[in-house]
């Protein structure tokens, strides 16, 4: 192994290290722990898709892109996940407040990727609150974070030994079918045994299905980040997370998959 691939992979396992028990721990502690994390990450994560959005020739609204991202955490926090009355409202500012600009060029799109900001990194991501209130509420949540992050590992390692033919190589040259595969095949595996391990009430053949639905949903979510990335024409999110690149870097699968497990797991207490 190169010696710079090796610092990269000895960063990335070193903020695995100290953010993992971080993330559990919050997770098993519940309010108010887990809300702040959320409340902090979704934070820093708009902000991190504004910048982005800005690179790109845009001029998101930064102040009213944190403040829509803080309530809706903080709707999420009341068992309310993208409440009406609030993604209503942060779309009517984003839609308003840039025609006050002078010249209110682009007012428009720049408000319309303020929304998509505070939607895409606070909205989906707390989920995670609602789902922790449900029975088994920790215990699903886990269960979301570590299939996720199975599905990455998975796909990484597969699509490095056996990737061949690309996936979506005008969005990430990387990524390949084979990568895909693994990844699908990850999400489907660790599902059930996670379900297992953990005592969820969820039969095999259901933790097999949400494990490919989760899979396909991780990677349809690395890939929209990837196309973020480049439209700036940048490598990285940000530079928060030592070895991994900003928050979004490191989210960008469990933001698809939240809301996944979250309906999921509702449908399954109303008896399927």
């Amino acid at each position: 192994m190169p010696l710079r691939q090796g610092r990269d992979l000895g960063r990335r396992l070193a903020t695995a290290a100290v953010g993992l028990p971080i993330v559990v721990g919050a997770i098993w502690a519940g309010t108010p722990w887990l809300d702040t994390l959320v409340g902090l990450v979704a934070l820093v994560g708009t902000g991190e898709a504004m910048a982005l959005f800005r690179t790109g020739g845009f001029r998101p609204l930064r102040p009213l892109g944190l403040g829509a991202a803080a309530g809706l955490v903080a709707a999420a926090s009341l068992g309310h996940p993208l409440h009406p009355g609030a993604v209503s409202g942060l779309l009517l500012a984003c839609l308003a407040l840039p025609l006050l600009r002078r010249p209110p060029r682009g007012g428009w799109a720049d408000g319309a990727v303020t929304a998509v900001s505070a939607l895409y990194a606070g909205g989906l991501l707390s989920f995670a609150l609602p789902l922790r209130h449900l029975p088994h509420g920790p215990l699903w949540l886990l269960w979301a974070v570590l299939t996720t992050f199975a599905v990455d590992t998975c796909a990484y390692g597969v699509g490095k030994a056996l990737g061949r033919r690309p996936l979506a190589p005008a969005v990430s040259p990387r990524k390949t079918w084979e990568g895909a595969g693994g990844g699908l095949a990850g999400g489907m595996g660790a599902g059930v045994a996670l379900a297992a391990l953990l005592d969820l009430p969820l039969p095999w053949p259901t933790a097999l299905g949400m494990g490919l639905a989760l899979g396909l949903l991780a990677q349809v979510g690395d890939l929209a980040q990837s196309l973020l990335k480049r439209t700036a024409g940048v490598k990285e999110a940000g530079h928060l997370l030592p070895g991994h690149g900003g928050v979004l870097d490191r989210l960008d699968s469990v933001v698809f998959v939240l809301p996944l497990v979250y309906y999921g797991v509702r449908w399954l207490e109303r008896g399927g």
